[in-house]
């Protein structure tokens, strides 16, 4: 028997549908939720450097205090190398409508509007990166609120899709400029249902996709007894659909076992949307782009390719695999 939840009291997101009852604020949101075990800030971004390409990761956790942890790394794609640094000890202020989170790796303010970050790992590689909202939220499942693992861990999420970059990305000492787009997303989960997350189980993948033909595809794929995968799609009007995908987990490619780990993963996913003729090859850039703190996880560069309504389109966007995929 699936077990039922109530919602919560909806709110109005007072960024860009102020008339579209929705369960987040994007704005009010930015600042910590109370009584959360899981409680999230994150962005990974795709950067041009001209004749090299890298990708940074930005994750912040917040404890039930006030206090968190974070991770930064660079992509170095021609290199493919992933340069980690984890679980740095945080602080995180309110500042505003925004905040900003402090630490040894990591300097993160941000409104609305506009992010400014600043990272450096212990061997000295660093970025330091401006970013630029362009575009409404995304609210995954049209209310920034949905049931994940078996209809039991309640679940608020939501994502500035497009932003703008600008700065440098320094590695082995060389300073690159870079433009590229970040996806930032916010997401919280109660105390209360800790125990789900907790189960050896508990397993997602989550697929950024900014397409060429300006639509913004977002996949989800999340596994405890069964499994339950969809997409939001944000079209480029900004109207919001949400629809099936095959399941993810039996159109995987590339499995290569971590020597870090000992987990098998995957290296893409063919993702398969039916409602908009949609065939995307989702290819993880390299191998190796692991964290460890807490749930072992893929934070990841990929590239896109196929085609979407008949046409055909590209994509540089990020997958993350949380937990492991129990790949036999």
């Amino acid at each position: 028997m699936t077990e039922n939840f109530s919602a919560p009291q909806t709110k109005l997101d007072n960024m860009e549908r102020p008339t579209r009852p929705m369960f987040i604020d994007p704005v009010g949101d930015l600042h910590p939720q109370e009584g959360m075990m899981g409680d999230s800030w994150f962005i990974c971004s795709t950067l041009d450097a001209g004749d090299r390409e890298f990708g940074v990761l930005i994750h912040y956790i917040k404890k039930p205090t006030l206090s968190g942890t974070s991770t930064i790394a660079i992509a170095d794609i021609s290199t493919s190398r992933y340069l980690l640094d984890e679980a740095k000890e945080a602080d995180y202020e309110i500042a505003g409508q925004g905040f900003e989170v402090s630490s040894d790796n990591l300097k993160w303010s941000a409104d609305a509007a506009t992010m400014q970050a600043k990272g450096k790992t212990e061997a000295g590689d660093e970025f330091d990166l401006s970013f630029k909202r362009q575009g409404p939220a995304i609210a995954y499942n049209g209310t920034g609120y949905f049931p994940l693992i078996d209809n039991k861990l309640t679940t608020y999420e939501y994502g500035f899709p497009k932003m703008d970059i600008t700065g440098s990305v320094t590695v082995d000492g060389k300073n690159y400029p870079v433009t590229g787009n970040g996806w930032f997303d916010r997401q919280w989960f109660p105390v209360a249902d800790a125990s789900t997350l907790a189960s050896g189980d508990t397993r997602w993948v989550w697929i950024s996709m900014p397409l060429s033909n300006g639509e913004v595809v977002a996949v989800w794929s999340a596994t405890g007894k069964e499994e339950h995968g969809w997409a939001d799609i944000l079209h480029a009007d900004g109207s919001h659909t949400i629809a099936d995908v095959e399941p993810i987990s039996q159109n995987m490619f590339g499995i290569w076992t971590s020597e870090k780990s000992g987990i098998k993963w995957p290296s893409g996913w063919n993702v398969t949307i039916p409602s908009v003729n949609a065939k995307l090859k989702v290819t993880i850039d390299f191998q190796g782009q692991e964290t460890f703190e807490g749930f072992h996880r893929i934070e990841s560069v990929t590239h896109v390719e196929g085609t979407y309504n008949g046409e055909a389109v590209t994509s540089r966007g990020c997958g993350e695999i949380v937990g492991d995929p129990q790949i036999k």
